[in-house]
């Protein structure tokens, strides 16, 4: 999917988005299967493979892509650097995460979080902004 912007703005690729789980705030991120398969080549016998994602504040984070050695079914999921990321964002059951690819060549690796407001009677997604010291 891809996002119109301004010129100032370089164009996103979506690679995926989650609703956060209770798990996936107080335990690990379950990263979704199909989007660990397209986008992370894990090295042959190796079970985990560490990436770097930049947030809006263009702090860097590193997460461990994990996944259970079982091929047909590996359940991915970030283990090192996650729980820090959600303590520090502040997050919560019910917000949003979204990875995207961005820049000139779609060769960054970013993180999006949103977090969904009622108003009115309507839901809305809204930037989640925080302080990070």
């Amino acid at each position: 999917m891809h996002m119109q912007s301004s010129e100032s703005e370089p164009v996103m690729k979506e690679l995926c988005s989650k609703i956060l789980t209770a798990t996936d705030v107080g335990v690990r991120f379950s990263f979704p299967t199909a989007t660990m398969r397209e986008h992370f080549k894990l090295l042959e016998g190796s079970q985990s493979l560490d990436f770097q994602v930049m947030d809006k504040y263009s702090k860097v984070w590193t997460f461990r892509l994990y996944t259970r050695k079982n091929d047909g079914h590996p359940k991915p999921v970030l283990t090192k650097g996650w729980l820090d990321f959600v303590k520090r964002m502040g997050l919560r059951v019910g917000d949003k995460v979204i990875f995207v690819l961005h820049g000139n060549h779609n060769d960054h690796l970013g993180i999006l979080v949103k977090r969904n407001l009622k108003l009115l009677g309507s839901e809305h997604w809204g930037d989640l902004s925080v302080t990070l010291a």
